[in-house]
């Protein structure tokens, strides 16, 4: 069963092909995006099934259809998912009445700090009186603002002053409201470091949650108008085994139970390895897929098999090298002049995706966008594409878009 799939999810079609019947559970409320009511059995589902408030109601349909797993299509499914999953006894990402631990950055930072994890100084609050007076009191090179739930599509401001404060702050309440219903925003120390993406997996065990972490990748920044890219991290070095015992405390912390994980860290010189976020895994993209294929390790697989995984032998040198790579495409024409015959043609591409999934550095969607997965054995034939997709999207119609998260 799906919670809350986005338009063009892939969830139904991976079950498919596992020989699994997927339903759609649409929420359909006053706080429900627009972009998350839209699903219908034609999507390939078997069944969807609306859910307006009533609980009851919806459980019982599930309970008939025999419902054997329950999964997150969506951030905005995150929490009825936990609780579906509560009530029909199934494994679920955490208890329901701490979904906040897993979707509000700004309850993760406090849950975070109370137990010993350094995190960017934070606050969470709906009033901007506050938020300045908090930024008097703790000085920043710049700070940044964004709402206090996951996947509302309001961009990530990046402020330098109060007054950048003041004039961003409407506009971001405003859209946290109406995919919300909460005018909460969360204001945050912008700390400077190289910056990483951590996928996890957590299965029950005997002693409590068991943490996998699956993948590590680097982010690499660009001169604007360029590519940006993420490198699959080798996790047997020094910093991966930091990152990684740094992502399992923080686990611990937000009471992850059950299911796929990223975390979003920056290594900060002075502080070590900071936790700006932790996200269930909802996304499904042909992009996604395709690094999943070369790893070994789907998301999909690891919910329906409810097993401890073995640890994946295709990051660094002990397989593959695999590297994304993401572009943004500014004028409506765009994606029709980029030269996607010559990209694909390149020899370590393994997929061009046009509807890649949202980037967790990057603002929102609001602009046509593809995502270029390479993979070889070799680093330097992964290096030498790279460069040539530098030099072959060197348009003006492109751009990177600096990341406001």
């Amino acid at each position: 069963m799906v919670i809350a799939p986005q338009a063009g999810s892939r969830h139904a079609h991976a079950l498919h092909d596992r020989n699994l019947t997927a339903i759609a559970v649409n929420p359909v409320t006053a706080a429900t995006p627009p972009s998350h009511r839209g699903v219908a059995a034609g999507d390939g589902y078997a069944s969807v099934i609306t859910y307006d408030g009533d609980l009851r109601r919806t459980l019982n349909k599930l309970r008939a259809a025999r419902v054997g797993t329950v999964l997150a299509a969506s951030p905005a499914g995150v929490g009825l998912a936990e609780r579906i999953a509560w009530h029909l006894r199934l494994p679920g990402t955490g208890v329901p009445g701490s979904t906040s631990l897993r979707t509000d950055p700004g309850v993760q930072a406090k849950a975070l700090a109370r137990t010993g994890i350094v995190t960017p100084y934070t606050l969470r609050t709906a009033r901007l009186a506050e938020a300045l007076s908090w930024a008097n009191c703790v000085p920043a090179r710049a700070y940044r603002l964004m709402p206090a739930a996951f996947g509302t599509g309001a961009e990530v401001a990046h402020c330098h002053s109060h007054g950048q404060i003041t004039r961003a702050w409407p506009r971001i309440q405003h859209v946290a409201f109406r995919h919300t219903g909460t005018t909460t925003l969360v204001l945050q120390e912008l700390v400077h470091g190289h910056e990483y993406l951590v996928d996890s997996v957590t299965h029950p065990g005997p002693g409590g949650p068991q943490h996998t972490v699956t993948s590590i990748w680097t982010y690499h920044p660009s001169a604007p108008g360029r590519p940006y890219r993420y490198d699959l991290l080798h996790r047997h070095n020094l910093l991966a085994r930091r990152l990684s015992i740094e992502v399992c405390r923080a686990l611990d912390a937000l009471g992850v139970e059950d299911g796929t994980i990223t975390c979003h860290l920056v290594f900060e010189p002075d502080r070590g390895p900071l936790l700006l976020s932790a996200r269930v895994t909802t996304h499904r993209s042909h992009a996604d897929e395709t690094v999943w294929k070369i790893t070994g390790m789907d998301p999909l697989d690891a919910a329906l098999e409810r097993t401890r995984p073995d640890r994946p032998e295709h990051s660094g040198s002990a397989g593959p090298r695999i590297t994304r790579i993401r572009l943004q495409v500014l004028r409506p024409a765009g994606l029709s002049t980029v030269p996607v015959g010559r990209l694909q043609a390149l020899p370590t591409v393994r997929c061009l995706d046009i509807r890649p999934s949202p980037d967790p550095f990057m603002a929102p969607l609001t602009v046509p966008s593809y995502e270029i997965v390479l993979s070889h054995d070799s680093r330097d034939a992964v290096e030498r594409d790279c460069h040539h997709i530098t030099a072959l999207t060197a348009l003006d119609h492109v751009s990177r878009d600096l990341p406001d998260r």
